[in-house]
């Protein structure tokens, strides 16, 4: 099969088959924990390298190449959403054929490209063990043209070049045990057109890099910190107690929103405190443990003053409410430091 036949389909193909499975698979799958930590890859892959436009001074002809195969390995850092990675990678393909002026010959000889990329992506984690992906890098490529020949006439092309490379990946992982999992993507790797030395004191050679690239591999990460990916609990008010009426409201991560439930349950806390007369409402705000303890410090806070803004839209006297904030030094349910657990992003409501 040629790259001519399928250069065009194969992006959006792969693309849309990546995003399908991963939405298949984040709705029957159950929840995860996800390390955070420095990782390493290996992967592997079936490359389609596109039609190549070539030209020598003013005269112009076009390459065709077989599909071939990719490696490569990658070292990095996962934040838990974002992560950052350093990749060296290395493609190649033969030679097919070569057009120009109407006529068409065999091309033998091949073209390969030894990459070394820096590379950022963001996962989309989530309540599964499959987690869709988004990433992008840039580099450069060494981009070698090897034992050109019109078959089967003499060698006239063998040369290198060295050019600024870029590629854009989508992809999906799923784990497979703690810390390994498996991983799918789709790339489209391309480099800025590279120039090669002919034989004699003629013009260079300029020609074309573009690839489509689906990609296979597994990811170790070494990380002790984990991420837990669950969905947020509806809020629920305890039982009261005898002497002083408590309430909960629950937060999404990294939010100050207050959800519907959230709602409902700041509009009975403001109901008891007109029925029963109350004079002073305390407000404490609290986080999870997924960030530093100085922005978890501010997070409690601005979370105690959006419950606050919404008793006072329901009637609550503005005096007789106060608000603290705890950060993350009085969890719900203590974890690890870099836990994102739901029961701890939350505000008391005491009165």
């Amino acid at each position: 099969m040629k790259s001519k036949r399928i250069e065009t389909e194969i992006p959006m193909r792969i693309t849309l088959g990546l995003v399908s499975a991963a939405a298949i698979m984040v709705a029957g799958a159950a929840a995860h924990a996800e390390r955070v930590g420095p990782y390493g890859s290996v992967f592997g892959g079936y490359v389609i390298l596109q039609d190549a436009d070539l030209e020598v001074g003013t005269a112009s002809a076009e390459a065709e190449f077989d599909d071939g195969w990719a490696g490569g390995v990658a070292f990095g850092y996962d934040w838990g959403g974002p992560r950052l990675e350093a990749e060296v990678s290395y493609r190649r393909n033969e030679n097919d054929r070569i057009s120009a002026g109407g006529a068409s010959a065999p091309l033998a000889g091949h073209v390969s490209a030894l990459a070394v990329m820096l590379n950022a992506f963001y996962d989309f984690t989530n309540s599964s063990r499959f987690t869709p992906y988004l990433g992008a890098g840039i580099g450069v490529g060494v981009i070698d043209a090897a034992d050109g020949r019109v078959d089967p006439g003499p060698v006239f092309l063998n040369d290198t070049d060295v050019v600024f490379a870029y590629q854009g990946i989508a992809g999906v992982k799923v784990a497979v045990t703690e810390g390994l999992s498996l991983f799918v993507d789709y790339r489209y790797f391309a480099t800025l057109d590279p120039s090669f030395n002919l034989p004699g004191a003629g013009p260079d050679l300029d020609a074309e890099y573009a690839t489509h690239n689906l990609m296979v591999g597994l990811t170790y990460n070494l990380g002790t910190g984990i991420v837990t990916a669950e969905p947020t609990p509806p809020a629920v008010a305890p039982p009261p107690a005898e002497v002083a009426r408590n309430y909960i409201v629950f937060f999404d991560w990294n939010s100050t929103a207050i959800t519907p439930e959230a709602q409902a349950i700041i509009q009975d806390a403001a109901n008891a405190a007109s029925s029963l007369g109350v004079s002073r409402i305390e407000l404490t705000g609290h986080a999870d443990r997924s960030g530093s303890a100085a922005y978890n410090q501010g997070l409690s806070v601005r979370r105690a003053n959006a419950v606050k803004k919404v008793l006072i839209g329901l009637g609550v006297p503005a005096a007789g409410i106060t608000t603290i904030g705890k950060g993350e030094s009085a969890p719900l349910v203590p974890t690890p430091d870099g836990v994102r657990e739901p029961q701890n992003r939350r505000v008391e409501i005491v009165m």
